[in-house]
């Protein structure tokens, strides 16, 4: 090999051009003589790899391993490019195989170690790239760049899954690259996306399950990095090394999980596959010091997906028995990408308005025509964008454009529903109230029963519930009516004269003479209008009852004898005296009562008022 270049560049030339495990080599061709032959080379090939590494044939022929690594590794015989070519090729039937030889190699030369880290590296970075291809031709425009961007990343997702499965080391450098966010990602964001174009070329596009075996590698090389993070847990357990360590591995596992939580779509899936539940039960028992919180909370979060209209789930892939490794896989289970095979992204009740809005913008389009176009796509926007590009797919460029939509028979509807038949010539027309939910017409209803109200007016304007409250409240006399007009006597102050009249003290006969002697000697002295007022007094010595204001007059008396008038403010000294000479209590508390009131009383705004006064001329400026 080393000093033949040409048959490595032919075992190089073999391993590019063959045919991947997931392509069927029948697919290609039915000759069985070639089939027979291809078969022959594989195997070929592979004996040439194993003899290759092998470093000792017999007693007499035999070479150092270090020797042999730097052959290997120097010359370029076996590099990480041919190690991925030849787990595409041979896939997972030939995995013990292929795993031997990954052993032998990484542990005869330890550099390939460092040259997988790079290969892997470049794997995460060309999910990215596909991603952004995909972002930057986001419609089924270039059909055949849709199926070189699935062709490709089943290639890179196949290359990992089946490492990872052959070889351990690669599933640490995979965590430490941070692979299994990438693959949550891409499986959220980017399957999704690539499923939906094709669909959309071809509803029955082979494609569409290289898509779905897509996402099953992605599942399979997620497992395989949580897997390497519950052996080390495991395995610390069982070595009982320090809690601390095991206890580091289990968060790094929940944080891997919850960063997840993130892509909806992969949530779904993977519990579908790999139940977590059994995950974290695992660790529970292997390490009781975990976080429960976080863990239940992964838990509820992965169990809480929605799963209602899914596409299937195909189910894991299993080895094949044929050389390619290319097996037929079945469907099963529920998926979370979010594609509808029937009509339920155009709903029924908008399909009309839907379809109004493109032939306004494309009238020589039949609604029948438009209803396909709908069916197929998401919306207006891309139907009138195919349209309008020539990129319709085949089936739909072969209808016919003018063709007219018939709806369907609401008679035949009432039959599945009800099976009763209903007969009639004015069945299923435009006043049929059995079909149509506003049919047209005019629909009279009637007037109601007598001494109802007729118009909502009426029923508004309607007192009569005032008089039944009154009847009502009159039992517990709550309600009271007025008379106009009441002459009744007033004796609201005769309790009052009569008392006043009882606690009044009686005068003794003596003092009572002295009152009258100087009574007639005031009489004498008053002019003759006086007279005349005392005379007619003496002829009524006592009134009927006595005037309530001089009840009043004199009860305000005896109180203003009692308690006193109103108080005169005292004027407080708050000037006192020159400054310097020192100031009394009192008027430092004047001063202190002035500074705490002073807002009080409405002196406080005098410029204000000023200024008003002289805007109006009631001062000359």
């Amino acid at each position: 090999m080393v000093f033949d270049t040409e048959s490595i560049d032919c075992i190089t030339s073999f391993l590019q051009e063959s045919t991947p495990c997931y392509l069927s080599i029948v697919a290609i061709t039915n000759n069985q003589e070639i089939v027979a032959t291809y078969e022959r080379i594989m195997q070929k090939v592979l004996a040439v790899i194993c003899r290759m590494i092998t470093n000792k044939e017999s007693d007499t022929e035999w070479i150092s391993r270090e020797y042999l690594a730097k052959i290997i590794y120097s010359k370029y015989l076996i590099s990480v490019p041919m190690i991925f070519d030849l787990l595409t090729i041979y896939g997972r039937t030939n995995a013990c195989i292929l795993k031997k030889i990954i052993d032998i190699i990484l542990k005869i030369e330890p550099k390939y170690l460092s040259d997988l880290e790079l290969a892997l590296k470049f794997i995460q970075k060309s999910f990215s790239t596909v991603q952004e291809q995909l972002e930057k031709n986001s419609t089924s425009d270039n059909v055949q760049l849709l199926y070189d961007l699935c062709l490709h990343t089943l290639d890179c997702t196949t290359i990992l899954s089946i490492l990872m499965d052959v070889c351990t080391e690669s599933r640490d450098i995979c965590a430490s690259i941070n692979m299994d966010q990438t693959i949550t990602s891409i499986y959220d964001c980017f399957i999704p996306s690539l499923y939906k174009y094709i669909f959309i070329y071809d509803e029955m596009s082979s494609y569409l399950d290289l898509v779905n075996r897509i996402r099953v590698e992605l599942l399979s090389s997620f497992r395989c990095i949580i897997n390497s993070y519950i052996e080390k847990v495991l395995e610390k357990n069982h070595q009982s090394l320090k809690s601390t360590t095991n206890l580091d591995s289990v968060e790094a596992l929940l944080s891997i999980f919850t960063l997840c939580l993130s892509d909806n779509i992969f949530v779904i899936d993977y519990q579908k596959l790999y139940p977590v539940e059994n995950d974290i039960e695992i660790l529970r028992q292997a390490c009781p010091k975990m976080d429960t919180f976080k863990a239940d909370f992964i838990i509820q979060a992965f169990l809480s997906g929605d799963e209602n209209n899914f596409v299937k789930l195909p189910k894991q892939l299993k080895p094949a028995n044929h050389v390619n490794g290319c097996n037929v896989f079945e469907e099963e289970g529920a998926c979370a990408l979010s594609l509808d095979t029937d009509n339920s992204t155009v709903l029924s009740t908008d399909i009309e308005k839907q379809i109004r809005i493109v032939q306004d913008i494309l009238p020589d389009l039949g609604d029948g025509f438009v209803k396909k176009l709908l069916h197929r796509y998401d919306n207006t926007e891309l139907a009138i964008a195919a349209v309008l590009e020539g990129n319709l797919p085949p089936d739909l460029d072969a209808c016919d454009k003018n063709e007219v939509y018939i709806p369907p028979d609401y008679q035949e509807n009432l039959l599945m529903e009800t099976g009763i038949r209903r007969i009639n010539v004015y069945d299923g027309d435009d006043y049929d109230v059995r079909i149509n939910e506003k049919p047209r017409g005019i629909i009279k209803t009637g007037k109601g029963f007598p001494g109802q109200p007729k118009t909502a007016k009426d029923l508004l304007d309607d007192k009569s519930y005032v008089k039944e409250l009154k009847s009502r409240y009159e039992k517990y006399s709550f309600v009271m009516e007025n008379c106009d007009y009441d002459d009744e006597y007033d004796d609201s102050y005769d309790a009052i004269t009569e008392s006043e009249s009882k606690k009044t003290a009686k005068k003794p006969q003596s003092m009572r003479d002295v009152l009258v002697d100087e009574v007639e000697d005031d009489e004498e002295s008053e002019d003759g209008d006086n007279d005349i007022q005392e005379n007619q007094n003496k002829n009524n010595p006592l009134n009927f009852c006595e005037n309530p204001e001089d009840v009043r007059a004199r009860y305000e008396r005896k109180r203003q004898q009692k308690f006193g008038g109103p108080k005169k403010h005292s004027e407080r000294d708050v000037v006192g005296k020159a400054k310097g000479q020192g100031q009394t209590g009192a008027v430092l508390m004047n001063r202190h009562k002035k500074e705490v009131n002073k807002s009080s009383r409405a002196n406080h705004n005098r410029k204000q008022g000023s200024s008003w006064k002289k805007s109006r001329g009631m001062i000359p400026s």
